[in-house]
């Protein structure tokens, strides 16, 4: 069960598609998303509805290039897999800007974030919007060979922005944890749930910087195009792309925010209260 690599081109792949390793992708995000979905809907933490959203199109995704893989001359095909694989990490982005948001709030310290939660997700979320519409709206022309330069252009576009804006999210996450390492806002955060805030924030952080460089995989490979050496190369996408995200799903699994705030908080009572 070898992941091909460029021993046979297709007209749209420039090698054989591995026909099981789609599967098995399938078959992990599809069964991580419907434990985020039961848990999701349990917990009452509808914030985590882009994370589920991501989660299903990744399913999805794989599912089609199965497909692709058993007819790799299908155009729709391989538009519809290539679309639904880039887009879900702009989808999960959100969900980690939001619960920042929320982290800042419970811990009654906003003042030790860079930006207030009431505009972190305002801010970060619309550069992820403006982001996913450009990677899709790419994906879309790259579909079309009369203009699938110009949609590799604004992929790359796309993509940089991404960067831009969880690189920017990073920072702030980092200076955020430092500043409530400081005993003053130790003493005004209370503990509730089974799991603690700081881990929550450390999850986000790790799924910021598997975010990151999926970014810089895929930035590299629009920016070599098609006839490039990860472009001719299956391998690098599931150990780049696919093994990232599975594990970032993979995360939100072990550390889950409706184990960190109380009921009343996650069911909408997030006024920030000055310790």
């Amino acid at each position: 069960m070898s992941v091909s690599s460029n021993s046979k081109e297709t007209e749209l792949y420039k090698y054989t598609p591995n026909q099981i390793v789609p599967i098995i992708a399938a078959v992990l995000f599809g069964s991580s998303a419907i434990m985020h979905l039961v848990v999701m809907m349990r917990k009452r933490t509808l914030f985590y509805s882009p994370l589920v959203a991501g989660a299903i199109m990744m399913t999805m995704g794989y599912a089609m290039r199965f497909l692709s893989a058993k007819n790799p001359n299908s155009i729709p095909l391989y538009a519809g897999q290539n679309l639904l694989l880039i887009l879900p990490p702009s989808l999960y982005a959100a969900t980690i800007y939001m619960i920042y948001g929320r982290i800042v709030i419970f811990v009654k310290s906003p003042e030790a974030s860079v930006i207030r939660p009431t505009r972190v997700t305002k801010i970060f979320v619309l550069g992820d919007v403006v982001s996913f519409f450009m990677q899709a709206g790419g994906g879309t022309m790259m579909a079309q060979a009369s203009s699938a330069k110009l949609g590799q252009k604004v992929i790359l576009g796309g993509l940089f922005a991404q960067l831009l804006f969880f690189g920017f999210f990073l920072v702030i996450a980092v200076i955020f944890k430092r500043r409530m390492a400081q005993p003053a806002h130790l003493r005004a955060v209370a503990v509730s749930g089974r799991n603690t805030w700081c881990g929550l924030l450390i999850l986000l952080m790790i799924a910021a910087v598997l975010i990151i460089l999926r970014c810089l995989y895929r930035v590299a490979e629009f920016a070599m195009g098609m006839d490039g050496y990860l472009m001719k190369h299956e391998v690098f996408m599931y150990v780049a792309d696919m093994a990232p995200m599975l594990f970032v799903q993979v995360l939100f699994h072990i550390v889950h925010a409706g184990d960190v705030f109380p009921e009343e908080f996650v069911a909408g009572n997030t006024k920030i209260v000055k310790p």
